[in-house]
């Protein structure tokens, strides 16, 4: 069963000159960008869109660092906290999240759905 759906998308330029990365992203995923800005936007838009996916947004204490995406060999993979687990009543082994993203010169478009077997 879908349980939700989410889409972001992301100008590639505001990415330039980034300020928010320290308070957006986990160490790991800035391992990954390393300074590189259409990574950044790919993160961004993926949190955006995995949010939107769970219908709330960044309310009922949930932030930018209870998701974290990790690139596995170009596919992403969405990890998160305990927080939102429970929140959600999230379990790895019935609920999916497939992420889908899009790159042109000037944006990046994530799709995330939510399923659960």
């Amino acid at each position: 069963m879908i349980m939700g759906i989410g889409i972001d998308i992301t100008e590639l330029e505001r990415w330039h000159d980034n300020k928010v990365s320290r308070k957006v992203f986990t160490h790991s995923e800035l391992q990954w960008c390393k300074g590189e800005p259409d990574k950044y936007a790919i993160i961004w838009s993926i949190k955006e869109a995995v949010v939107k996916a769970l219908g709330t947004g960044f309310r009922n204490n949930i932030t930018w660092r209870d998701i974290e995406v990790i690139n596995y060999q170009n596919n992403y993979l969405v990890k998160l906290s305990e927080n939102v687990m429970n929140t959600f009543k999230i379990n790895y082994n019935r609920d999916v999240f497939w992420v889908n993203v899009t790159k042109t010169n000037d944006m990046v478009l994530a799709q995330v759905i939510w399923e659960r077997y």
